[in-house]
């Protein structure tokens, strides 16, 4: 199938220009004035042959002084034939037109076609690649570790170390994450994609949850603290995997596929046409405690938890 679509699409390298070509000229405002101007400056060059060709047969027999002047009644009547001469041969070439027009219309179908193919060949090989990803995604994590370094009851300010568990490295990401907030009823604020019903669903009810902001009962939601648990490339690291771990797809594809799952939280319309059921938050809390330390964990049900390290 593969080696086939390859053998197809070589083809389409050569028939795209010529189909691309074909559609500008017969189906858009552009096309049409193109071949109407082209129709007319053939015209043009004709009638200029002929007039040119009476002129030079006028200086020939020194008519009219000399000069080769063709009278305008003669323009009237070269200009009657020229255009009479190429009513008539588009009139006696109609078979040859249709057959033209029938290659014309072969070439852009076919090109087409060989687009379609390629996109739906594309599509189940996404859907394939989205299905394993969400099977390897569907599961529990281990989110953070939170140490609660300082609360001050007079200011109400908690201060709070946080390191990210980095999947790939199979440990704590050395990029600790240092807040201090207001308030000492902490939120950890995060994003569900739900799969229940899409395409790639595989008839089971999937969520994804990804953490990405802590707010408080002091500091609203709305001006949370974003969360650093993303790598460079944009890649939770709850997400990220050794080239190992990873199965049904290359490493550059589970990359990419992430990347795509991750922008359905910024792009509603997007989420939506790849079949997300809904896209909402939740948000787990805790008051803290000066020297407490706490671990937040994905479920593979949805939902975030938050307890003491030590229940873990």
């Amino acid at each position: 199938m593969h080696e086939t679509l390859e053998f197809l699409n070589k083809m389409n390298w050569f028939l795209k220009p010529f189909s691309e070509l074909i559609l500008f000229f017969f189906t858009t405002k552009l096309g049409f004035i193109s071949l109407i101007v082209l129709l007319i400056l053939f015209i043009l060059l004709m009638l200029y042959n002929e007039v040119k060709t009476r002129r030079l047969a006028y200086m020939a027999i020194g008519s009219y002084g000399g000069g080769g002047r063709v009278p305008i009644a003669e323009k009237i009547y070269i200009i009657g034939k020229v255009l009479s001469s190429v009513f008539i041969k588009i009139i006696s070439n109609v078979p040859i037109i249709l057959a033209v027009v029938i290659f014309l219309i072969f070439v852009v179908g076919m090109s087409k076609g060989i687009e379609t193919m390629d996109r739906f060949v594309q599509n189940q090989e996404k859907i394939r690649e989205l299905k394993s990803l969400l099977k390897q995604l569907d599961q529990r994590y281990k989110v953070a570790e939170i140490e609660v370094e300082d609360y001050d009851i007079y200011t109400d300010k908690a201060s709070l170390s946080i390191s990210f568990y980095d999947y790939a490295n199979q440990g704590f990401s050395n990029d600790i994450q240092k807040i201090n907030i207001e308030g000492n009823d902490i939120y950890f604020d995060a994003v569900v994609l739900n799969f229940e019903y899409s395409e790639i669903s595989s008839g089971q009810t999937t969520n994804i949850v990804l953490p990405y902001r802590l707010f408080s009962n002091k500091v609203p939601q709305e001006k949370g603290i974003s969360l650093n648990l993303k790598d460079e490339n944009g890649i939770p690291l709850i997400f990220k995997r050794k080239d190992k771990d990873i199965y049904g797809m290359e490493t550059e594809k589970y990359t990419e596929r992430v990347q795509e799952i991750m922008s359905y939280i910024t792009d509603e319309k997007k989420a939506r046409k790849a079949g997300i059921r809904s896209v909402y938050g939740n948000a787990v809390h805790k008051k803290v405690r000066k020297g407490e330390k706490l671990t937040i964990w994905v479920e593979q049900t949805g939902g975030l938890v938050i307890k003491k390290a030590a229940l873990f």
